[in-house]
């Protein structure tokens, strides 16, 4: 009649000591703590949100707005460059401002990446030119008395 007793003893205390473990450590995380900071429309979101897996109404995103506070231009580092005599490399994100003037019988373009982005077609005319550059990208021109300019975000 021991042995019974003592492997009933024995069980309720292991179920209780399980059920103390489940209590202490299995508290779930908020959904702040892992990073779910924004609740109420996800309209607002440029991408899919990633909700909660604890309680949906919180999820996680890019809002539209802080997209356009990162697309901020950073004037104070504009840098002017020569995509003529030599190709440009971009260590940043930001843009490229210009503008060169046709070279008569030869006309003048701008290049990124090796794609022709920009031309003229008209002798002594210049073709002014804009473009959201990447780090890695490569700007040539061809052309005379080019004035560019790289201007970095301030945010990325």
């Amino acid at each position: 009649m021991k042995l019974p007793f003592i492997i009933t003893a024995g069980m309720l205390t292991a179920a209780i000591a399980y059920n103390a473990y489940a209590l202490t450590c299995g508290a779930q995380p908020s959904c702040d703590s892992l990073g779910y900071k924004y609740t109420g429309a996800t309209t607002d979101c440029l991408n899919e949100p990633l909700k909660c897996p604890f309680n949906s109404s919180y999820f996680n995103c890019t809002k539209k707005s802080e997209a356009v506070k990162n697309m901020v231009l950073d004037w104070s580092k504009k840098k002017s460059i020569n995509p003529v005599s030599s190709t440009y490399y971009v260590s940043s994100y930001g843009i490229i401002i210009g503008k060169i003037q046709d070279i008569i019988n030869q006309g003048a373009y701008v290049m990124i990446n090796g794609n022709e982005v920009s031309g003229t077609g008209w002798q002594e005319i210049y073709t002014f030119f804009y473009s959201q550059v990447s780090p890695g990208d490569s700007i040539k021109a061809k052309g005379k008395n080019p004035s560019f300019f790289f201007v970095p975000y301030k945010n990325i």
